[in-house]
């Protein structure tokens, strides 16, 4: 079954409420397979509740009745349909022509593009947040002294991008703002430092590596060398990628589209 918008509209049901079920769903976007689609699911459920909107609302377990068996399954709203096709395999026609659709219909209700890996960039932010974390609590039980925690987590910018943060962010043009670097990054520049951070951590704690200067210097050279990985496979050094959209405001285009699809699908109507 190939997608189709109207055959997709059509294919709605309405308690007030409009809604698809997953297991129809499942097979517009051409996947035969439950087990593999729930996972898919799973995904756009974490999507969801890292954009802040409730999960309940967007995805309501439910029950059908398949080949006069009883089958657990979802009716998913407009956007959770979207969020699905966002996390879904773009190598099946079925799946992009649906992304097309789906992502135009958001576009056209908030007057704003949506960029295809904006859900992979926020849940890769989101990682990088707790990467950092996991790094200080590796760097601590090394031994490192608090008040060089800076220098430390500089030193594996110096690595990456041959220069310190606040360079950094003059050489990107954001030496005048406060906000946070990451927050502006685009996915490849934020994987790689998600790599660095997270493999920093890995060697201190295998390596057994232990005080400031030793840690300062395995930060660097993790930095290093991913680096070299970034400009070989990408052919662009790390301090060159281009900016994006501050990411709060990525989430935002994706919270307004919600609330948008909730509107045309009568959920605000009905909770009123």
């Amino acid at each position: 079954m190939r997608f189709d918008i109207d055959l997709f509209e059509s294919s709605s049901h309405d308690n007030g409420v409009r809604y698809w079920y997953a297991h129809d769903f499942m097979e517009f976007l051409g996947y035969g397979n439950w087990n593999t689609f729930k996972n898919i699911i799973n995904k756009a459920m974490s999507s969801c509740a890292r954009l802040g909107v409730d999960i309940i609302e967007a995805f309501v377990p439910a029950e059908i009745i398949i080949n006069e068996k009883p089958v657990q399954t979802y009716k998913l709203s407009r956007f959770a349909c979207f969020l699905i096709t966002m996390q879904a395999d773009s190598k099946k026609i079925e799946v992009e022509k649906a992304k097309l659709a789906l992502a135009a219909i958001a576009e056209a209700l908030i007057v704003q593009n949506i960029e295809d890996n904006s859900l992979v960039r926020i849940e890769t932010r989101e990682d990088l947040k707790a990467g950092e974390k996991l790094l200080a609590s590796a760097a601590k039980d090394a031994g490192l002294d608090e008040k060089y925690y800076g220098l430390f987590k500089d030193a594996g910018y110096r690595g990456m991008y041959n220069m310190g943060l606040q360079q950094l962010k003059e050489y990107k043009g954001m030496g005048n703002i406060k906000e946070t670097l990451y927050d502006y990054m685009g996915l490849t520049e934020l994987a790689g430092n998600l790599f660095r951070v997270t493999q920093t951590s890995e060697r201190i704690k295998n390596k057994k590596i232990s005080g400031t200067e030793e840690l300062k210097k395995t930060a660097k050279k993790v930095g290093q060398e991913v680096r070299e990985m970034m400009i070989k496979n990408g052919g662009h050094k790390p301090e060159d990628l281009p900016l994006e959209s501050n990411i709060s405001s990525v989430k935002k285009k994706l919270k307004d589209a919600h609330k948008k699809m909730k509107k045309m699908d009568g959920i605000e109507q009905k909770n009123k």
